[in-house]
């Protein structure tokens, strides 16, 4: 109720939003970390998940009224294009443990360790460089980015890595197969995310040098 009642006042500034947003997304894959490692009893961690992608929902909501107020059309579409992966980074955490909780599987796979421990560091990297905002250098982001990419490769690496080996092993019963599947799928996708975030960034600095 206190963060509707910021919106209708007035919107904080992007530079303030940005952070907090991504200080939540961290915490938000850290709890989830702490769900791959207590599957034997989700439903607090699960809980504490949504909580957190409902906060990065009022964010957001912040965010696109606090756009509102600027008037360059072109940077206007870019930030909110940001915005929506910064957004779309915090609801796949919460779609990875909404399937688990439909799921209910018995064991963590590795490779979704890793992939998320992936996606911690590529979100934490999103932190230090939005501590810039908005006199990022272009240097730093194109970095940034290029980073953000390795990342985002290795974790198409790791997921199709263990499809194939599912395929040629048969290691699961297909049932257990297909939730992870989807499970290691939407963390994939999120990684994705993640590294557009990044390229909105450099393309938000190019933009600020013309």
């Amino acid at each position: 109720m206190n963060d509707d009642i910021v919106i209708l006042q007035k919107p904080r500034s992007l530079d303030i939003l940005f952070k907090e947003h991504l200080a939540n997304t961290i915490e938000c894959g850290q709890v989830l970390s702490l769900l791959f490692a207590h599957l034997d009893a989700p439903t607090a961690y699960i809980a504490k998940v949504k909580q957190l992608e409902e906060h990065g929902d009022r964010l957001t909501a912040e965010a696109y009224s606090a756009l509102e107020l600027l008037t360059h059309s072109e940077f206007i579409h870019l930030t909110e294009q940001f915005v929506k992966r910064l957004d779309d980074i915090v609801d796949g955490m919460n779609n990875t443990a909404r399937l688990i909780d439909i799921c209910i599987p018995h064991k963590i796979e590795d490779a979704a360790q890793e992939i998320l421990a992936g996606l911690l560091t590529m979100v934490a990297i999103l932190q230090t460089e939005i501590e810039q905002y908005p006199e990022n250098e272009l240097a730093r982001v194109r970095a940034c980015r290029e980073t953000l990419k390795k990342w985002e490769e290795n974790a198409d690496v790791i997921y199709h890595e263990w499809r194939k080996t599912q395929r040629r092993i048969n290691m699961l019963p297909l049932v257990d197969e297909a939730n992870w599947t989807e499970i290691l799928g939407i963390l994939e996708q999120t990684t994705d995310a993640a590294y557009h975030a990044s390229l909105l960034l450099e393309r938000i600095a190019r933009y600020r040098l013309r």
